[in-house]
Protein backbone atom coordinates (compact mmCIF):
# COMPACT_ATOMS: atom_id res chain seq x y z
CA UNK A 1 0.00 0.00 0.00
CA UNK A 2 1.36 3.66 -0.52
CA UNK A 3 1.03 4.69 2.96
CA UNK A 4 4.08 2.35 3.01
CA UNK A 5 6.01 3.89 0.71
CA UNK A 6 5.78 6.72 2.13
CA UNK A 7 6.09 5.92 5.45
CA UNK A 8 9.50 4.48 4.01
CA UNK A 9 10.51 7.93 2.09
CA UNK A 10 10.38 9.73 5.19
CA UNK A 11 12.47 7.29 7.51
CA UNK A 12 15.23 6.80 4.48
CA UNK A 13 14.60 11.19 4.76
CA UNK A 14 15.29 11.44 8.49
CA UNK A 15 18.42 9.32 8.09
CA UNK A 16 19.41 11.71 5.39
CA UNK A 17 19.27 14.47 7.62
CA UNK A 18 19.99 13.44 10.83
CA UNK A 19 22.61 11.01 10.09
CA UNK A 20 24.24 12.52 7.15
CA UNK A 21 23.27 9.05 5.14
CA UNK A 22 23.08 8.52 1.12
CA UNK A 23 19.83 8.28 -0.28
CA UNK A 24 21.24 5.54 -2.90
CA UNK A 25 22.73 3.54 0.38
CA UNK A 26 19.60 3.84 2.50
CA UNK A 27 16.90 3.94 0.45
CA UNK A 28 17.25 0.14 -0.71
CA UNK A 29 17.48 -1.43 2.26
CA UNK A 30 14.58 0.39 3.84
CA UNK A 31 12.54 -1.25 0.93
CA UNK A 32 13.60 -4.11 1.68
CA UNK A 33 12.74 -4.14 4.85
CA UNK A 34 9.65 -2.85 4.34
CA UNK A 35 8.67 -5.39 1.72
CA UNK A 36 7.20 -3.15 -0.56
CA UNK A 37 6.35 -4.55 -3.90
CA UNK A 38 7.39 -3.07 -7.47
CA UNK A 39 4.97 -0.12 -7.51
CA UNK A 40 5.41 1.43 -3.91
CA UNK A 41 9.03 0.72 -4.41
CA UNK A 42 9.07 3.37 -7.22
CA UNK A 43 6.90 5.67 -5.32
CA UNK A 44 9.48 5.41 -2.18
CA UNK A 45 12.49 5.88 -4.53
CA UNK A 46 10.69 8.46 -6.27
CA UNK A 47 9.74 10.42 -3.37
CA UNK A 48 13.55 10.63 -1.81
CA UNK A 49 15.44 11.04 -4.82
CA UNK A 50 12.68 13.71 -6.54
CA UNK A 51 12.39 15.54 -2.85
CA UNK A 52 16.22 15.72 -2.47
CA UNK A 53 16.56 17.28 -5.88
CA UNK A 54 14.20 19.45 -6.21
CA UNK A 55 14.64 20.34 -1.94
CA UNK A 56 15.40 24.07 -2.74
CA UNK A 57 12.19 24.78 -4.20
CA UNK A 58 10.22 23.19 -1.46
CA UNK A 59 12.00 25.19 1.28
CA UNK A 60 11.53 28.43 -0.69
CA UNK A 61 7.57 27.42 -1.00
CA UNK A 62 7.64 26.62 2.98
CA UNK A 63 8.78 29.82 3.82
CA UNK A 64 6.29 31.69 1.91
CA UNK A 65 3.53 29.41 3.20
CA UNK A 66 4.48 29.72 6.48
CA UNK A 67 6.91 33.26 7.05
CA UNK A 68 9.63 31.01 9.31
CA UNK A 69 12.94 29.75 8.05
CA UNK A 70 13.42 26.01 8.08
CA UNK A 71 16.22 26.64 10.56
CA UNK A 72 13.02 27.90 12.71
CA UNK A 73 11.60 23.90 12.40
CA UNK A 74 11.85 20.44 13.82
CA UNK A 75 13.99 18.16 11.30
CA UNK A 76 10.88 15.52 11.07
CA UNK A 77 8.96 18.56 10.35
CA UNK A 78 10.70 19.93 7.84
CA UNK A 79 11.29 15.90 6.16
CA UNK A 80 7.45 15.58 5.60
CA UNK A 81 6.81 19.12 4.63
CA UNK A 82 9.56 18.73 1.52
CA UNK A 83 8.54 14.96 0.66
CA UNK A 84 4.50 16.24 0.63
CA UNK A 85 5.27 19.53 -1.37
CA UNK A 86 7.04 16.75 -3.77
CA UNK A 87 3.70 14.67 -4.09
CA UNK A 88 1.41 17.40 -4.11
CA UNK A 89 3.65 20.03 -6.37
CA UNK A 90 5.53 18.12 -8.74
CA UNK A 91 3.92 13.99 -8.72
CA UNK A 92 0.75 16.18 -8.77
CA UNK A 93 -1.28 13.74 -6.26
CA UNK A 94 -4.58 15.05 -5.67
CA UNK A 95 -4.85 16.87 -2.61
CA UNK A 96 -6.72 14.25 -0.66
CA UNK A 97 -3.50 12.54 0.07
CA UNK A 98 -2.61 15.33 2.54
CA UNK A 99 -4.68 13.24 4.79
CA UNK A 100 -2.05 10.38 4.34
CA UNK A 101 0.67 12.66 5.22
CA UNK A 102 -0.94 13.89 8.50
CA UNK A 103 -1.84 10.57 9.55
CA UNK A 104 1.70 9.59 8.89
CA UNK A 105 2.90 13.08 10.98
CA UNK A 106 0.59 12.12 13.56
CA UNK A 107 2.38 9.10 14.59
CA UNK A 108 6.31 10.45 14.06
CA UNK A 109 5.35 14.34 15.32
CA UNK A 110 2.01 14.23 16.62
CA UNK A 111 2.19 17.51 18.63
CA UNK A 112 2.96 19.44 14.90
CA UNK A 113 0.49 17.68 12.99
CA UNK A 114 -1.85 20.44 13.09
CA UNK A 115 0.57 22.47 11.95
CA UNK A 116 1.50 20.31 8.84
CA UNK A 117 -2.06 19.69 7.59
CA UNK A 118 -2.77 23.69 7.71
CA UNK A 119 0.71 24.35 5.86
CA UNK A 120 -0.11 21.57 3.30
CA UNK A 121 -3.56 22.63 3.01
CA UNK A 122 -1.98 26.31 1.78
CA UNK A 123 1.02 24.40 -0.51
CA UNK A 124 -2.04 22.07 -2.57
CA UNK A 125 -4.37 25.04 -2.94
CA UNK A 126 -1.27 26.73 -5.63
CA UNK A 127 0.22 25.25 -8.52
CA UNK A 128 3.80 24.57 -9.16
CA UNK A 129 4.44 27.20 -11.46
CA UNK A 130 2.29 30.06 -9.17
CA UNK A 131 4.22 29.06 -6.32
CA UNK A 132 7.25 30.25 -9.05
CA UNK A 133 5.68 32.98 -9.47
CA UNK A 134 5.31 34.13 -6.01
CA UNK A 135 8.99 33.12 -4.94
CA UNK A 136 10.01 35.32 -7.87
CA UNK A 137 7.95 38.44 -6.49
CA UNK A 138 9.04 37.41 -2.63
CA UNK A 139 13.10 36.48 -2.91
CA UNK A 140 15.96 38.37 -4.55
CA UNK A 141 16.58 37.43 -7.88
CA UNK A 142 19.47 35.24 -7.12
CA UNK A 143 17.71 33.31 -4.32
CA UNK A 144 14.90 32.89 -6.86
CA UNK A 145 17.14 31.40 -9.48
CA UNK A 146 18.79 29.00 -6.99
CA UNK A 147 15.23 27.84 -5.59
CA UNK A 148 13.34 27.81 -9.05
CA UNK A 149 16.25 25.83 -10.41
CA UNK A 150 17.37 23.38 -7.65
CA UNK A 151 20.80 25.06 -7.73
CA UNK A 152 23.06 26.71 -5.58
CA UNK A 153 24.83 30.11 -6.81
CA UNK A 154 28.26 28.80 -6.82
CA UNK A 155 26.94 25.46 -8.44
CA UNK A 156 25.48 27.42 -11.66
CA UNK A 157 29.09 30.00 -11.74
CA UNK A 158 30.80 26.32 -12.06
CA UNK A 159 29.11 25.32 -14.90
CA UNK A 160 28.72 28.63 -16.32
CA UNK A 161 32.74 28.43 -16.35
CA UNK A 162 33.03 26.29 -18.66
CA UNK A 163 29.54 26.81 -21.20
CA UNK A 164 29.38 30.05 -20.93
CA UNK A 165 25.27 30.95 -20.72
CA UNK A 166 24.34 27.52 -22.20
CA UNK A 167 23.67 25.84 -18.95
CA UNK A 168 19.70 25.44 -19.15
CA UNK A 169 19.24 22.17 -20.83
CA UNK A 170 22.19 21.24 -18.04
CA UNK A 171 20.39 22.49 -15.07
CA UNK A 172 17.06 20.52 -16.27
CA UNK A 173 18.95 17.48 -16.62
CA UNK A 174 20.46 17.03 -13.72
CA UNK A 175 16.78 17.63 -12.07
CA UNK A 176 15.19 14.50 -13.75
CA UNK A 177 15.80 11.52 -12.72
CA UNK A 178 18.32 8.96 -14.84
CA UNK A 179 17.24 5.98 -16.90
CA UNK A 180 19.39 3.57 -14.81
CA UNK A 181 22.57 1.93 -17.22
CA UNK A 182 24.33 -1.15 -16.90
CA UNK A 183 27.47 -2.72 -17.88
CA UNK A 184 27.81 -6.71 -19.08
CA UNK A 185 31.90 -6.65 -18.15
CA UNK A 186 33.52 -7.66 -21.53
CA UNK A 187 34.71 -10.88 -21.48
CA UNK A 188 32.45 -11.96 -18.52
CA UNK A 189 29.10 -11.25 -19.77
CA UNK A 190 26.72 -10.37 -22.82
CA UNK A 191 24.40 -7.30 -23.13
CA UNK A 192 20.67 -8.98 -22.60
CA UNK A 193 18.71 -9.47 -26.25
CA UNK A 194 15.86 -7.36 -24.73
CA UNK A 195 17.61 -4.66 -23.46
CA UNK A 196 18.71 -0.87 -25.11
CA UNK A 197 22.55 -1.26 -26.05
CA UNK A 198 23.67 2.56 -25.06
CA UNK A 199 24.78 5.09 -27.23
CA UNK A 200 28.59 5.09 -26.79
CA UNK A 201 29.63 1.97 -24.63
CA UNK A 202 29.78 -1.04 -26.50
CA UNK A 203 28.94 -3.00 -23.28
CA UNK A 204 26.50 -0.83 -21.89
CA UNK A 205 22.92 -0.90 -22.06
CA UNK A 206 19.51 0.14 -20.21
CA UNK A 207 16.23 -1.55 -19.35
CA UNK A 208 13.91 1.82 -19.05
CA UNK A 209 10.62 -0.06 -18.34
CA UNK A 210 12.24 -2.70 -15.46
CA UNK A 211 13.90 -2.90 -12.71
CA UNK A 212 18.29 -3.65 -13.26
CA UNK A 213 17.71 -6.26 -10.29
CA UNK A 214 16.12 -8.08 -13.46
CA UNK A 215 19.43 -8.30 -14.97
CA UNK A 216 21.89 -8.27 -11.98
CA UNK A 217 20.79 -10.85 -9.98
CA UNK A 218 22.55 -14.07 -10.49
CA UNK A 219 25.44 -13.00 -12.10
CA UNK A 220 28.21 -12.53 -9.94
CA UNK A 221 28.91 -9.17 -10.71
CA UNK A 222 29.37 -9.71 -14.35
CA UNK A 223 26.02 -7.34 -15.09
CA UNK A 224 26.11 -4.39 -12.91
CA UNK A 225 25.05 -1.04 -12.84
CA UNK A 226 26.84 1.49 -14.23
CA UNK A 227 26.27 5.25 -16.16
CA UNK A 228 27.92 5.21 -19.31
CA UNK A 229 30.29 8.07 -18.72
CA UNK A 230 32.10 6.13 -16.63
CA UNK A 231 32.45 3.44 -19.02
CA UNK A 232 33.67 5.40 -21.70
CA UNK A 233 36.19 7.08 -19.12
CA UNK A 234 37.73 3.23 -17.74
CA UNK A 235 37.59 2.23 -21.64
CA UNK A 236 39.27 5.53 -22.81
CA UNK A 237 42.19 4.39 -21.06
CA UNK A 238 42.21 0.30 -21.85
CA UNK A 239 41.67 0.90 -25.39
CA UNK A 240 43.94 4.01 -25.82
CA UNK A 241 46.84 2.06 -27.11
CA UNK A 242 47.49 -1.29 -27.63
CA UNK A 243 48.02 -3.69 -24.43
CA UNK A 244 51.03 -6.00 -24.14
CA UNK A 245 51.35 -9.29 -22.16
CA UNK A 246 51.85 -8.76 -18.69
CA UNK A 247 51.10 -4.83 -18.14
CA UNK A 248 50.16 -4.36 -14.36
CA UNK A 249 47.60 -1.41 -14.12
CA UNK A 250 46.84 0.51 -11.06
CA UNK A 251 43.30 2.20 -9.93
CA UNK A 252 44.44 4.72 -7.90
CA UNK A 253 40.85 5.73 -5.64
CA UNK A 254 39.20 2.49 -6.47
CA UNK A 255 35.87 2.69 -4.44
CA UNK A 256 33.31 1.35 -4.57
CA UNK A 257 34.92 -0.47 -7.29
CA UNK A 258 32.47 0.13 -10.63
CA UNK A 259 35.55 0.99 -12.93
CA UNK A 260 37.78 -1.53 -11.29
CA UNK A 261 35.11 -3.87 -12.50
CA UNK A 262 36.03 -2.85 -16.10
CA UNK A 263 39.67 -2.96 -15.63
CA UNK A 264 39.35 -6.18 -14.27
CA UNK A 265 37.36 -7.55 -16.77
CA UNK A 266 39.87 -6.45 -19.38
CA UNK A 267 42.52 -7.44 -18.08
CA UNK A 268 41.49 -11.15 -17.44
CA UNK A 269 40.89 -11.18 -21.61
CA UNK A 270 44.53 -9.19 -22.18
CA UNK A 271 46.92 -11.45 -19.80
CA UNK A 272 46.77 -7.81 -16.96
CA UNK A 273 46.84 -7.47 -13.31
CA UNK A 274 45.24 -4.67 -11.67
CA UNK A 275 46.39 -3.07 -8.22
CA UNK A 276 43.22 -1.65 -7.27
CA UNK A 277 43.62 0.89 -4.02
CA UNK A 278 40.90 2.37 -2.22
CA UNK A 279 42.13 4.64 1.36
CA UNK A 280 38.32 4.06 2.67
CA UNK A 281 38.29 0.61 4.52
CA UNK A 282 34.68 0.21 3.66
CA UNK A 283 35.19 1.32 0.23
CA UNK A 284 37.66 -1.22 -0.66
CA UNK A 285 35.37 -4.11 0.84
CA UNK A 286 33.10 -2.81 -1.83
CA UNK A 287 35.68 -3.05 -4.41
CA UNK A 288 36.38 -6.37 -2.98
CA UNK A 289 32.87 -7.54 -3.48
CA UNK A 290 33.07 -5.48 -7.62
CA UNK A 291 36.18 -7.76 -8.65
CA UNK A 292 34.11 -11.36 -7.28
CA UNK A 293 34.64 -12.42 -10.96
CA UNK A 294 38.09 -10.91 -11.57
CA UNK A 295 39.77 -11.75 -8.42
CA UNK A 296 41.91 -13.87 -10.09
CA UNK A 297 44.03 -10.38 -11.51
CA UNK A 298 42.75 -8.01 -9.31
CA UNK A 299 44.98 -7.10 -5.79
CA UNK A 300 42.61 -4.80 -3.34
CA UNK A 301 44.47 -2.84 -1.11
CA UNK A 302 44.00 0.15 1.46
CA UNK A 303 46.58 2.82 1.65
CA UNK A 304 46.62 6.99 0.96
CA UNK A 305 47.24 6.58 -2.96
CA UNK A 306 50.00 9.58 -2.11
CA UNK A 307 52.07 6.93 -0.07
CA UNK A 308 51.78 4.26 -2.65
CA UNK A 309 54.85 5.68 -4.57
CA UNK A 310 57.51 4.63 -2.15
CA UNK A 311 56.75 0.89 -3.73
CA UNK A 312 55.40 1.50 -6.64
CA UNK A 313 57.67 4.21 -8.77
CA UNK A 314 57.49 3.62 -12.74
CA UNK A 315 55.62 0.27 -12.38
CA UNK A 316 52.34 0.59 -14.00
CA UNK A 317 51.33 1.02 -17.52
CA UNK A 318 48.22 2.20 -17.18
CA UNK A 319 46.85 4.20 -14.11
CA UNK A 320 43.30 5.32 -13.76
CA UNK A 321 43.30 8.23 -11.11
CA UNK A 322 39.66 8.94 -10.43
CA UNK A 323 40.03 11.14 -7.81
CA UNK A 324 37.79 12.54 -5.35
CA UNK A 325 35.95 15.37 -6.16
CA UNK A 326 32.95 17.65 -5.70
CA UNK A 327 30.72 15.57 -7.63
CA UNK A 328 29.17 18.08 -9.57
CA UNK A 329 28.60 15.96 -12.74
CA UNK A 330 26.51 13.74 -10.87
CA UNK A 331 23.47 15.61 -9.45
CA UNK A 332 21.24 13.54 -11.37
CA UNK A 333 21.92 10.36 -9.00
CA UNK A 334 23.22 11.69 -5.87
CA UNK A 335 20.32 13.98 -5.39
CA UNK A 336 21.12 15.55 -1.82
CA UNK A 337 24.72 16.50 -2.82
CA UNK A 338 23.96 19.36 -3.76
CA UNK A 339 22.61 20.60 -1.27
CA UNK A 340 25.87 19.23 0.85
CA UNK A 341 28.00 20.34 -0.54
CA UNK A 342 29.88 24.45 -1.24
CA UNK A 343 32.55 26.15 -3.18
CA UNK A 344 34.48 25.71 0.66
CA UNK A 345 34.78 21.66 -0.38
CA UNK A 346 37.23 23.11 -3.05
CA UNK A 347 40.00 24.78 -0.72
CA UNK A 348 40.81 20.69 0.86
CA UNK A 349 39.68 18.73 -2.53
CA UNK A 350 42.31 20.50 -5.28
CA UNK A 351 45.65 19.92 -3.49
CA UNK A 352 44.74 16.81 -2.99
CA UNK A 353 43.47 15.86 -6.56
CA UNK A 354 46.62 17.78 -7.33
CA UNK A 355 49.10 15.16 -5.00
CA UNK A 356 46.94 12.27 -6.29
CA UNK A 357 47.71 12.85 -10.23
CA UNK A 358 51.54 13.78 -8.87
CA UNK A 359 51.63 10.36 -7.81
CA UNK A 360 49.43 8.70 -10.09
CA UNK A 361 52.45 10.25 -13.05
CA UNK A 362 54.96 8.70 -10.31
CA UNK A 363 53.94 5.59 -10.46
CA UNK A 364 53.24 5.01 -13.82
CA UNK A 365 55.99 3.33 -16.51
CA UNK A 366 57.57 5.39 -19.19
CA UNK A 367 55.37 5.21 -22.14
CA UNK A 368 52.52 4.37 -20.03
CA UNK A 369 49.23 6.28 -19.63
CA UNK A 370 47.27 7.98 -16.72
CA UNK A 371 44.04 8.83 -17.38
CA UNK A 372 43.24 11.45 -14.76
CA UNK A 373 39.33 11.43 -14.10
CA UNK A 374 36.69 13.58 -12.57
CA UNK A 375 32.79 13.30 -11.92
CA UNK A 376 32.99 17.70 -11.75
CA UNK A 377 33.51 19.64 -14.76
CA UNK A 378 34.25 22.62 -12.18
CA UNK A 379 37.22 24.41 -13.38
CA UNK A 380 39.67 24.34 -10.25
CA UNK A 381 38.76 20.29 -10.45
CA UNK A 382 39.98 19.54 -13.84
CA UNK A 383 41.76 21.63 -16.18
CA UNK A 384 43.52 23.57 -13.08
CA UNK A 385 45.02 20.74 -11.85
CA UNK A 386 46.13 19.21 -14.84
CA UNK A 387 47.56 22.79 -15.83
CA UNK A 388 49.36 23.30 -12.39
CA UNK A 389 50.58 19.35 -12.39
CA UNK A 390 52.12 19.08 -15.90
CA UNK A 391 53.38 22.45 -16.04
CA UNK A 392 56.34 21.49 -12.66
CA UNK A 393 57.24 18.58 -14.69
CA UNK A 394 59.69 17.79 -17.43
CA UNK A 395 58.39 13.71 -17.71
CA UNK A 396 54.85 13.93 -18.82
CA UNK A 397 52.74 14.83 -22.15
CA UNK A 398 49.32 15.78 -22.54
CA UNK A 399 47.29 13.16 -25.12
CA UNK A 400 44.88 14.48 -27.46
CA UNK A 401 42.05 12.53 -25.83
CA UNK A 402 39.53 13.85 -28.33
CA UNK A 403 41.78 12.05 -31.06
CA UNK A 404 41.08 9.12 -28.83
CA UNK A 405 37.50 9.00 -28.13
CA UNK A 406 36.72 10.03 -31.84
CA UNK A 407 38.48 6.55 -32.65
CA UNK A 408 37.29 4.36 -29.98
CA UNK A 409 33.41 5.93 -29.56
CA UNK A 410 32.45 6.77 -33.41
CA UNK A 411 29.35 7.79 -32.21
CA UNK A 412 30.09 10.29 -29.59
CA UNK A 413 29.83 13.97 -30.63
CA UNK A 414 30.06 17.58 -29.03
CA UNK A 415 32.40 16.16 -25.98
CA UNK A 416 36.16 17.98 -26.77
CA UNK A 417 36.73 20.38 -24.03
CA UNK A 418 40.57 21.55 -25.45
CA UNK A 419 42.81 18.01 -24.79
CA UNK A 420 40.45 16.62 -22.63
CA UNK A 421 36.81 15.04 -23.34
CA UNK A 422 34.04 15.98 -21.17
CA UNK A 423 30.91 14.40 -21.11
CA UNK A 424 27.26 16.13 -20.26
CA UNK A 425 23.86 14.92 -18.74
CA UNK A 426 21.92 17.02 -21.39
CA UNK A 427 24.09 16.03 -24.58
CA UNK A 428 25.33 12.69 -23.75
CA UNK A 429 22.76 11.18 -21.24
CA UNK A 430 25.52 10.44 -18.58
CA UNK A 431 26.99 12.08 -16.11
CA UNK A 432 29.39 15.03 -16.17
CA UNK A 433 32.64 12.78 -16.57
CA UNK A 434 36.23 15.20 -17.18
CA UNK A 435 39.00 12.87 -18.94
CA UNK A 436 42.34 13.90 -19.62
CA UNK A 437 45.05 11.34 -20.67
CA UNK A 438 48.47 11.85 -19.81
CA UNK A 439 51.79 9.91 -21.11
CA UNK A 440 54.83 9.86 -19.26
CA UNK A 441 58.01 10.04 -21.55
CA UNK A 442 60.73 10.00 -19.28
Amino acid sequence: MTTSARRVAIAVTDQIRADDAYSNLALPPAIRAARLDSRDAALATDLVYGTHRLQGQFDAIMYLATNKNISQLDGRVVDILRLASYDLLVRQTPSHVVNEWVDLAKKITPRAAGFINAVLRTISRRSQAEWFDDIRRSLTADDATTAITAHPRWIREAYAAVRGDDIGTLIEANNEPPVPTLIALPGLATRPADAYPTLYSPYGFRNPMGSPTQYTNGSHGTIRVQDEGSQIATLLLTEAQPIVDNETWLDLCAGPGGKTAILGAVALGAHARVLANEVSAHRADLVDAAVEATADVVMVVSEDGRDLVANHRREFSRVLADVPCTGLGALRRRAESRWRKSADNLAELVPLQKELLAAALDMTAVGGLVAYVTCSPHVAETTEVIDAVVSARTDVEIVDTPSVARRIFPTLVDFERGTAVQLWPDRHETDAMFIQLLRVTE
